[in-house]
């Protein structure tokens, strides 16, 4: 009887996770994360370039569940950050002319970021190593 019980408890927790998963504002909040974080693929050239052209293409579909399991956390967040209505204005954002000009430039800009900060801790690197040592 208990194990008939627990089975049941595990499937609706699973159902109120799966429900929860394909719920508007969870869909909503999963594009809205899979558009404004477009730099994502931009970042995994390191690791790509990294993987055998013959295994590459295995290696990304081994690692989609990863990337989506990602988006998935981070959807819950936005929609536990944001309205539904919220969201749905920031989709309808990303649809206009200007919304699509800051999509394209994410990748320019992460690109540069990422110079930029490695530039940054370059230079912090001496100055905090002499207040570290006390001069």
């Amino acid at each position: 009887m208990k194990k008939i019980i627990i089975c049941l408890a595990i499937l609706f927790a699973q159902f109120g996770i799966a429900q929860e998963e394909t719920s508007p504002e969870i869909k909503d909040a999963l594009k809205l994360m899979k558009l404004s974080n477009a730099t994502v693929e931009s970042s995994l050239q390191p690791i790509y370039s990294q993987i055998p052209e013959e295994n590459l293409e295995a290696f990304k579909q081994e690692m989609q569940p990863v990337l989506d399991e990602m988006y998935l956390k981070l959807a819950k967040v936005a929609a536990e950050q944001y309205s539904h209505e919220d969201i749905k204005a920031l989709l309808d954002f990303y649809e206009t002319d200007l919304g699509k000009t800051m999509l394209e430039g994410q990748e320019e800009i992460f690109q540069a970021s990422m110079q930029i900060g490695q530039e940054f801790s370059m230079e912090l690197m001496p100055i905090l190593q002499k207040y570290m040592d006390g001069y």
